[in-house]
């Protein structure tokens, strides 16, 4: 059993959205366990039914009988190997293998990517149902590894005992759904050791578990890979059959007496009435099944849901209430997560904040550690070295290991970017989905069937009432607040509506400052950091000046950028472009030997912290000059150098690391 949330508005009430969700999700399923299920209270003809449709382990056809000692999933270890095989004593002559649920080989190595370092999830409209452009749902990593690849090759030969067949497939997926993300946790933790996520074990073993419900609810967004043989079906499509195949049985095999039969005859052919009342009889089962392993025996569910006549106590040994434990199995033990009556695309965006968060925090730490340090590093985002760079004179540096600064910019510029595409996609799909302010639903997930979202947006309505702040609330995920540089600041309600590429507001979607340029004048040390150079101590002239203007190697470039976009952009002009736009891409730099150089330099410049260098040109190959074309075509031209200036070495490792840029652009090309 469980405690009841208390209704009423206010988001002061929520911790955050995961705490939001979760008890609206409580709400909901009370409502529908204790009074919708039947069209009447729980005392009555409701129990109707949660006793037909509870399932019984130790009577399944696929264990060849009543051979299976114990109800207790926990203690179906063997008989969980043996079915996956298909062979063994205790598993019925006929059965098909199962195959591994984590892996297509039944090795398991499909399990190894659970989650991604680089990406948020699955957002391609081909793969998610519903997508469209640029709205959707996002199916996090997670998800898309699910141990569940057992259920493609479940089956039933007894009506009667159809209900039992499809528990213990489902309860076989979510043990090892469970061992899998078990095994993860540690890596995860190692990972990112100060995250302060608050993504515990029991959360995501809840996650997974309400995913696993809305595959068997028939609410799953996933489409998977489309077949080869007929393009047009998905994996999903096919999952989908074999459920509808499974539960007809469950149908035909239901008593006709006291009308539990009749209940459904209008349910044909999807069954999603069918199949939300057998989720609702044997969930619990199926949370035991996830909750077997003795590493969970501290593991805490993240807020108290369980009824300890009190005022409610939190599931803090084994994921489960009530002290209850794998050996005990103790009966009418509820789960303590409602993720399970929460919308899918609500439970991923939550889930996809968290995880941009929990990414966020520890690439901004790569890229400052890459870019900058307190005594001697101030490198800029294009991989320059701001101690001696002086944009204002056109001067170019490149040292400190700079090039590392633009590599790890130039990725965490593209993921940030990619981020915000995911954050607008899903943003705008809960704003078309939740109805508020008298706006009608515009889609259903199940056809005509509404089931339990139709609870869950009246709920919603009453209690927060505004997809704005549901946003601001999904903002206060435990480690969104650990992100403390207000630059950097997380804040989803106020993000603008928009993907700029060109333009880098802080907060949410920044940049970063350590992926900035220079400062025209360059930055110095000071007593508490790193300070800019006076601007009026810097003039705008050129470093170097040429002796002797004919005594020069001219070098034309091809350069596509530095940015993902850029690049793409300017690959496909010179790939298709006329040869006038192909020669726009060129840059004509002239390089000259020391020896025709000359230093060009006022007594009063901002450039008393250099060090000086004898031969310091000589040594560095000579100079190569580009002339800066916004310099001559823009109106504000005084805000740019004539010409930009960098030694021969510098212009070469600057060549190379575009090179490589454009290398890895290309690769990736090829290989799609």
């Amino acid at each position: 059993m469980v405690r009841t949330v208390s209704g009423g508005g206010g988001k002061d009430k929520y911790d955050d959205a995961k705490d939001f969700l979760d008890k609206i999700g409580q709400q909901v399923h009370e409502e529908i366990v204790k009074k919708e299920a039947d069209g009447t209270d729980a005392s009555g003809d409701a129990k109707k039914y949660i006793k037909e449709l509870k399932g019984n382990l130790t009577i399944s056809t696929i264990f060849g009988g009543e051979t299976v000692s114990s109800p207790n999933p926990c203690k179906l270890e063997s008989e969980y190997t043996e079915l996956i095989s298909g062979s063994g004593s205790s598993v019925a002559a006929g059965t098909v293998a199962r195959g591994d649920p984590c892996g297509k080989d039944g090795t398991g190595n499909d399990d190894l990517k659970r989650f991604s370092k680089e990406s948020g999830g699955e957002c391609d409209e081909k793969k998610i149902k519903d997508n469209k452009g640029k709205e959707g749902a996002c199916a996090p990593y997670r998800r898309l590894s699910l141990c569940n690849k057992n259920f493609q090759n479940m089956n039933s030969k007894d009506s009667s005992k159809a209900k039992n067949d499809l528990l213990v497939d489902v309860c076989l997926a979510a043990n090892y759904e469970a061992q899998s993300l078990i095994r993860y946790h540690d890596q995860y933790e190692a990972t990112y050791p100060s995250s302060g996520s608050g993504s515990s074990m029991c959360t995501m073993l809840a996650r997974s578990f309400a995913d696993i419900g809305d595959i068997v609810r028939g609410r799953d967004l996933y489409l998977g890979k489309r077949k080869k043989k007929n393009k047009t079906e998905t994996e999903r499509d096919q999952l989908e059959q074999k459920l509808k195949d499974i539960f007809a049985k469950i149908h035909e095999g239901l008593s006709t007496k006291n009308g539990v039969r009749e209940r459904y005859n209008d349910d044909t052919p999807d069954y999603y009435q069918l199949r939300e009342d057998w989720w609702t009889a044997n969930r619990e089962t199926v949370w035991k099944a996830m909750t077997c392993s003795e590493k969970l025996s501290n593991s805490s569910y993240f807020r108290p849901t369980c009824i300890d006549g009190r005022g409610g106590a939190q599931a803090n040994h084994y994921c489960r209430c009530n002290n209850d434990n794998p050996d005990d199995d103790k009966p009418n033990i509820d789960p303590p997560t409602y993720f399970d009556y929460v919308p899918q695309y609500l439970r991923w965006f939550e889930e996809w904040a968290e995880d941009f968060c929990r990414k966020k925090k520890k690439r901004l730490e790569d890229v400052k550690r890459n870019c900058r340090n307190e005594t001697e590093k101030y490198c800029s985002g294009n991989g320059y070295d701001c101690t001696k760079t002086i944009y204002k004179k056109g001067k170019l540096v490149i040292g400190n290991n700079c090039t590392k600064c633009s590599v790890w910019c130039r990725l965490y510029e593209s993921w940030i970017d990619n981020q915000k595409k995911e954050f607008l996609k899903q943003r705008k799909k809960c704003r078309n989905e939740i109805p508020v302010n008298g706006r009608q639903r515009r889609s259903l997930t199940t056809k005509n069937y509404e089931g339990y979202e139709k609870q869950f947006y009246e709920e919603f309505k009453r209690n927060y009432g505004d997809v704005n702040n549901f946003l601001e609330i999904l903002s206060k995920e435990e480690v969104c607040k650990k992100i403390t540089d207000i630059k950097e600041k997380i804040d989803f309600k106020t993000d603008d509506n928009d993907f700029h590429k060109n333009i880098n507001n802080k907060g949410t979607f920044y940049h970063s400052e350590y992926c900035e340029v220079c400062p025209d004048c360059g930055v110095k040390r000071n007593s508490s950091g790193w300070e800019k150079k006076d601007t009026n101590r810097c003039t705008r002239g050129k470093r170097y000046k040429i002796l002797n203007d004919n005594n020069f190697n001219g070098i034309d470039v091809l350069s596509f950028g530095d940015k993902g976009n850029e690049i793409k952009s300017k690959i496909d002009t010179f790939c298709g472009g006329s040869n006038e736009e192909k020669k726009k891409l060129k840059e004509q730099w002239k390089c000259y030997e020391a020896q025709y150089v000359k230093e060009d330099k006022e007594e009063d410049e901002e450039d008393e912290d250099e060090v000086k260098e004898e031969d310091y040109l000589k040594n560095a190959g000579g100079l190569c000059i580009l002339q800066n074309k916004k310099h001559e075509s823009e109106t504000n031209s005084q805000n740019e150098p004539e010409q930009f200036q960098k030694t021969y070495n510098d212009f070469f490792y600057f060549w190379i690391r575009r090179f490589l840029n454009d290398s890895m652009y290309w690769r990736g090309k090829h290989e799609k």
